[in-house]
């Protein structure tokens, strides 16, 4: 398999017209889903989202669009609803959720038209992507910031706040997303650094989950968005920036 070296993170990043038509390649538990969206828009981000996952991974794993098959398991519950892993060729689902499969780490993240997914060979990787104007309501530093990111908060001037809630918002989903836990764990249970330093977990407060160890960057993303990455461990890794535009489906 052609996978990146430990200390590389690929970042893949492309729009919602990057292929809406695909669908034909989602698997079951994507289908259902899908089943459940009922916008248009939203549903061409779920389906091109889906696979800008199965490109990187061709490319990174060396398995087909149309061939790769996936598990998933939450890390809190054991169920078939977490990240999902590529299955290697000629392994059960079921063989592959008892060990490591091997394979890249990847995680996706998609909002308004634009779609961003990260992969790592063998470190647990969250990323997010959120538009300026995606936490721009009312209440939000009650429900996302612990009291201390919410006082930073209002020293930041009100021209620039737009853009410093959605960076705290996408550093703490990225860190929520590379531990596996996501929204079960209360934003308000993690402290990241203000917007105007770099990126970095600075306290976790949920005495159910163990504090992670994370590096983390953020990513520059077309347009009125920004985006954060968040890898496990504590060692440097390189970002590998691919913008993509369009898929071909060689197997239609």
């Amino acid at each position: 398999m052609n996978e990146p070296a430990c200390d590389e993170v690929h970042v893949y990043s492309t729009s919602t017209d990057f292929a809406p038509w695909a669908d034909h390649l989602l698997d079951d538990v994507e289908r259902g889903t899908l089943a459940t969206l009922h916008r248009a828009r939203d549903r061409a981000g779920y389906v091109s989202a889906h696979t800008l996952l199965r490109y990187a991974l061709a490319r990174h794993a060396g398995v087909p669009e149309a061939e790769q098959r996936f598990h998933r398991r939450c890390v809190l519950c054991g169920g078939p609803h977490g990240k999902p892993r590529l299955v290697p060729p000629g392994l059960s689902p079921t063989d592959a959720l008892m060990a490591d499969p091997g394979t890249p780490h990847v995680n996706l993240s998609y909002t308004g038209d634009r779609i961003v997914l990260a992969l790592c060979a063998d470190r647990p990787v969250g990323i997010d992507v959120e538009r300026w104007d995606g936490t721009s309501f009312a209440g939000f530093a009650s429900v996302a910031l612990t009291p201390a990111e919410a006082r930073e908060l209002l020293e930041f001037d009100v021209a620039e706040r737009e853009v410093a809630r959605a960076v705290w918002w996408c550093r703490k989903e990225a860190v929520l997303k590379a531990t596996g836990h996501g929204l079960r764990v209360d934003a308000r249970r993690l402290r990241v650094t203000a917007p105007d330093h770099p990126p970095a977990l600075l306290d976790w407060t949920d005495e159910a989950v163990p504090r992670p160890t994370v590096t983390m960057a953020d990513l520059p993303v077309r347009g009125r968005y920004t985006a954060a990455l968040a890898v496990a461990g504590d060692a440097p890794f390189a970002v590998r920036l691919h913008e993509v535009s369009a898929f071909t489906d060689t197997e239609s």
